[in-house]
């Protein structure tokens, strides 16, 4: 699976998504963009045409320079960090959860890490709570994939069962395969390694409440699945449509604001299949640029916001 004209045109037209560049432009539905978001610490608001959209902070993850970039050096890594105006002795990505609020559902897309991953993380659920969502009243759960971030939020840790009792659990069929393989903890490097057990564990125990879907479904009227492997094997971004705007929830298919975009073929650390993962990004930045689709990084800086525009012989990460 991969983002390609047949998966994009089987979603929406590109004149479509072209049309719909204007509008999402403003990114607050036609509220003059950043000035007409609400912002705070922990929670951000925008609006895509009639779909609104809540970014919640889970908090700060932190990953040494030879994991992140294992294929340059770590000073070589610094050099480009400190270019880019950004501290050249580890990545300090942000961990940016979205929440999509359409006419028939309220969307929660990956769930944050919980308090057992990593320092720094697990702060969603306290943000959820102050933004003014309750469990109940989500509807679907997206995972992009797997990883600890992106999953092991699902939990209650009060009685081991989903957070959101209401929901529907969506993920691909081929990354609930793949975490449940016997060979996973071996897929699986660095700060990750132990996710290949805590995943299958919280797999399991949401396992009655998992649909299994595709890329290219419509899981909501204007929110789809596109295909954007690599990182993981069965790793999904969600594209939104609403009223002539669009917005890529892209998961974990573009990692760092400046590597990402500016050395795109660089190999990244957690990426389980690394050529895959570069031909994606570049296919993910292609489409980007060329449509106009504003992006919502789940590790770029929060609240995650930005454009993607060519730059030389790479790509440019632009925060709105």
């Amino acid at each position: 699976m991969s983002i390609n004209a047949t998966d994009r045109l089987d979603l929406l037209t590109r004149r479509r998504l072209l049309a719909g560049a204007a509008a999402g432009a403003a990114m607050a539905g036609g509220r003059g963009g950043r000035a007409g978001a609400e912002a705070s610490a922990t929670v951000h608001k925008f609006a895509v045409g009639a779909a609104e959209i809540t970014v919640i902070a889970d908090g700060i993850m932190t990953l040494p320079l030879a994991f992140a970039f294992p294929a340059v050096t770590p000073a070589e890594a610094s050099q480009v960090l400190a270019a880019g105006g950004l501290p050249d002795g580890a990545v300090n990505n942000a961990v940016n959860v979205a929440i999509v609020k359409t006419g028939t559902d309220v969307i929660l897309i990956d769930t944050g890490a919980g308090g057992d991953f990593m320092p720094g993380l697990g702060k969603f659920g306290d943000a959820f709570e102050r933004a003014g969502f309750k469990p109940e009243e989500i509807t679907k759960v997206v995972f992009t994939h797997a990883h600890p971030d992106h999953l092991w939020g699902i939990i209650d840790p009060l009685d081991d069962g989903t957070r959101f009792p209401n929901a529907q659990h969506i993920m691909s069929a081929i990354e609930f395969d793949t975490w449940n393989a016997p060979d996973i903890e071996a897929r699986v490097s660095g700060p990750f390694k132990a996710a290949g057990v805590g995943t299958k564990r919280r797999l399991k125990l949401i396992a009655e409440r998992l649909t299994m879907r595709r890329a290219g479904d419509e899981i909501a009227p204007g929110v789809s699945l596109l295909g954007t492997p690599g990182h993981t094997p069965g790793h999904v971004s969600v594209l939104v449509t609403s009223n002539g705007g669009a917005l890529l929830i892209g998961g974990d298919v573009l990692t760092h604001s400046v590597v990402s975009f500016q050395k795109p073929a660089w190999i990244w650390g957690p990426d389980m299949d690394a050529a895959a993962a570069v031909a994606t990004r570049l296919r993910t930045l292609d489409m980007l640029a060329n449509d106009r689709i504003p992006l919502l990084g789940y590790h770029m800086p929060w609240p995650g916001l930005g454009r993607v525009e060519r730059a030389a012989a790479a790509y440019r990460y632009l925060p709105v």
